[in-house]
Parts: structure tokens; sequence; C-alpha cells
């Protein structure tokens, strides 16, 4: 059949749809490694002028870090290299697409979702996200009732790496891969400190289903990255913020790790079609408007008390709240000498001292407060259409751990201070009523009761609904 003959149809497809494209119509991918406009150890800009074709999904910005010590550092294992991120921003001509503040806790969120095979085999080479699990042998030679040789009654992290075992049996310790880890022993080990990449989907969610026709736009495209700060004194003490060290490195938790100028750039990939399709779309869609998620946050910090009844009003006023993602962050946990490093949602001490509700519109999203973690890990799974990829005793830790207390680079797996336990408690609610959300806006019922004596942020997102427009080389957008 003769391909003009197609294109002179009107059966051009939604070419901005990630899936909608058949396959007979030929695709060019074409790949650009575009440096920084400006840069900063706070900040760093990307800019794309006119260029030909759709802004790929899977596009990337690749970071790195110079290693300043001996120390093995290495980037949180729940989200890798999306540590050094604070806030990210897309930004056409005057316009503020899409904004994600926290970014780092925010992608924690993301990252729950991400399957153990990707983490293994994927994630753990592109990005360093590393919580893939598999069945720990925590004793090897004893033969006793409850641990028969060669028995797993314990579950820990998987980097594909067997544990290092004395001779006589017993307890492991697994340690990351060699490239994963930062040493600034010689030259030769600075130079072969590891590159990784965020994809702009995971900078920008509503990427993942939408391809941003930049041959239709006369604006320039920016892409703005704040840094995370290199220290933290949320502990009283200027704490490395940027990277995790092993236990052995205690003294190395004051490194104020810097970005490697020379490894930040965003390799920018860019899908054209054939001449007579791109222009046959570009008339057809004179006016193009797509629908797309943008985020905001409202975060509240205070000691456990603030938490034990609070009623905290979220914002959304006059929107379409199509999602709320909540998690508690502990001071604590903000440390290096840790395997997250505060990039945590923590659990509560006991299975029921957690309570939530929406309130909005003058009615409850729920009859009666949830507070059972089974029934709040179903919501989050209702909430995001997939299921929460962690272990039980990450989500919520129990009286008799099924997480192996074996250490990773030093640190007890099990742990909740700097570990992995209970410090996925994630809990995402999706509004079912339908409705805009009044000028009272939301109000989140949280009752979190029995925690520990310290210091908490609680950090709320809201999803909202926004619009995107297009006419004659003029982006715009505003909130649905």
């Amino acid at each position: 059949m003769d391909s003009k003959a197609d294109v002179s149809q009107d059966r051009i497809p939604d070419l901005i749809k990630v899936g909608a494209i058949p396959s007979s119509y030929g695709q060019k991918l074409h790949t650009d490694v575009i440096d920084p406009v400006t840069f900063s150890q706070n900040r760093v800009r990307f800019t794309l002028q006119r260029v030909a074709g759709f802004l790929h999904s899977n596009s990337k910005v690749t970071l790195a870090v110079t290693p300043l010590t001996t120390s093995t550092a290495f980037y949180p294992l729940n989200i890798g290299i999306s540590n050094l991120v604070k806030n990210a921003a897309l930004r056409i001509g005057n316009q503020t697409v899409c904004e994600v503040d926290d970014y780092d806790q925010f992608h924690a969120y993301q990252s729950l979702f991400i399957s153990n095979e990707d983490n293994k085999e994927r994630e753990q080479f592109l990005s360093q996200r590393c919580i893939a699990h598999k069945p720990i042998y925590d004793d090897r030679t004893a033969n006793t009732t409850d641990k028969p040789p060669n028995s797993a009654k314990k579950v820990g992290l998987d980097v594909g790496r067997n544990a290092t075992v004395p001779a006589a049996g017993g307890a492991g310790t697994f340690q990351l891969l060699p490239f994963q880890l930062h040493d600034a022993t010689s030259a030769q080990t600075i130079a072969d400190a590891p590159v990784y990449s965020v994809y702009l989907s995971d900078l920008f969610p509503f990427m993942k289903y939408n391809q941003l026709p930049l041959f239709m736009i006369d604006q320039e495209v920016h892409i703005d990255i704040e840094f995370q700060p290199t220290t933290s004194s949320l502990e009283a003490a200027s704490l490395s913020r940027r990277m995790c060290v092993a236990n052995s490195d205690a003294g190395s938790n004051q490194v104020e790790y810097q970005i490697n100028q020379d490894e930040v750039k965003l390799i920018y990939d860019s899908i054209s079609f054939d001449g007579e399709v791109m222009e046959k779309y570009k008339q057809q869609n004179k006016t193009l408007t797509f629908q797309y998620a943008d985020y905001r946050l409202a975060k509240r910090t205070g000691d456990q008390a603030a938490f034990a009844d609070l009623t905290f009003q979220l914002g959304g006023n006059g929107r379409l709240v199509s999602k709320v993602i909540m998690g508690l962050q502990r001071n604590e946990n903000f440390t290096p000498v840790s395997l997250l490093n505060g990039v945590t949602a923590k659990d509560v001490p006991a299975a029921e001292s957690l309570s939530v509700n929406l309130l909005y519109n003058d009615l409850f999203e729920f009859n009666v407060d949830r507070k059972n973690p089974a029934l709040l890990f179903h919501t989050t799974h209702s909430a995001e259409g997939k299921v929460p990829m962690v272990t039980r005793d990450e989500y919520q830790t129990s009286g008799v751990t099924a997480l192996t207390a074996e250490t990773m680079e030093g640190h007890i797996q099990s742990s909740g201070a700097v570990g992995v336990g209970g410090l996925f408690r994630w809990t995402a609610i999706r509004p079912n009523k339908g409705q805009r959300v009044n000028n009272k806006g939301m109000d989140l019922t949280y009752k979190a009761t029995g925690l520990p004596a310290d210091t908490y942020t609680l950090r709320v997102y809201l999803e909202m609904l926004k619009v995107a427009k297009i006419e004659d080389g003029q982006f715009s957008c505003y909130f649905a």
C-alpha cells in the first residue's frame, strides 16, 4: 500500500500518547548529549531550543559525585542517584509545567512499585536502586530444631552477590557490588566512580503517559534541578546528606560530597516520523490540549505529640485532586551511617497505632478512620493500581521480624534506624467521590500514637489535574 495514501487519509494517530502509534508508521530516534547552560553545586539548568520531533519520555539526566575520602560511600538503596535531586521543575517559556518539591522523598514512593527483577537486573546499574529481595540462609552449619541446615527463615536484600560467611558457618555479611562504591584511595578509583542516570519520566511523572511535541512549540524548554544540600543538621550535626557510608566508615559521616560537573549531562532522545505525517498531525492539531497530573507538597514538622491527633490542612482548594500520598520521616534516620539516609516513611510501633482519613466537601472519604495496616496497604494498592514491592516488615515491623539481622555494608538490615525495617510505610488514597474540592480544601486526619521521642516531618503530596494547551507555537497550562 502506498504510504502517501495512508498519510492523506484522516487516520493520523494521537502521537503524544505513549504507546498509541501503529507499527506501520516508521519512527526515527535521534539522541543528543546536552551540557547544562548553568551549573553550580546548588542547581543546574538544561535548555532545549526549537528541535524536531517529540521529547522521548526515557530521556535521561546523568549525575555523579566526586569521591573525597577512602570511605565506601553509596547512594540510599531505595532511590539511588535521585537522592542528589531536591527539587525538579519543567518549564516552557514562562510557564511551569510540572514541579516536584522534596523530590527524593516523592521518588521513594515511586520506587515502591519497581519489581524485584527490575531492581536487581536493571535499576542497580542504571540508578543504583537496590531494593530486591531473596531468602537468607541464616545458619549454615547448626542442625537445630528451628534451623536445620540450608534452611531460609529470613528475607534480605539481593544485589546478586553472595554473602561472606565465616568458615565455621553462622551469620553472613552482605556487600554492594564494587562498582557501586565511591572510593578516593587513588586516581584510578576516583576515575572509576559510578555515573548514574534518572529518567525524565521519573522527574516529571506526567511524561510516563505523554510525549511533548517540541516541534510544535516555539518557546524554550527548561529543565531545572535543585541539588540536595551537602550536609544536614537535623540531628544537631553537619552530617553528609548526599551519600551513605558503610558502618566501618562511620568517621566519614560529615564529608561534603560535590557534584561532578563533567558528568552532568542531558541525554535527549527525540522521536520523529515521516515529514508528511508530522505535518499532517500539526495541521490536524492546530490547538492541542491534553490532561496530566502535577504534584503539590504540604508538610508539617513537630515532636511525636504533634502527630498523636493531627488535623492537617492540605490545600487543593477548587482543584480536581486524584490522589493523596503521605509518609512520615523521623530525624533519627537522617544519617549517612545507614542504608537509606532519611529517605524513608516511618511506621508506628504497634500495628494499629496509625489511623488516617480525608475530609473534603464536608464529607469524610471513609466512614471509619482506617488504621489496619493490611487495609492501608490495600488502599495504597488501589490508589496506584500496582502492588508495593516491599516485604511485610519493611512496610510495618512485627513482633517477630522476617527480615534478616545480617548486615549490608555493616548495617543490620532489619534495623528501623540504619536498615530497612519499617521504613517503607507510604500510604496513598484515591478520592472516590469524583468531585472538585471546594474552597475549604482538604483536611487530613492523622493519628499516630506511641511514636518514640524525636522530631518528625509529615509529607503529603496532592496529585492535581492540569490541562496543557499548545496553540500557534505557544504553550500554556492551567489547573483543570
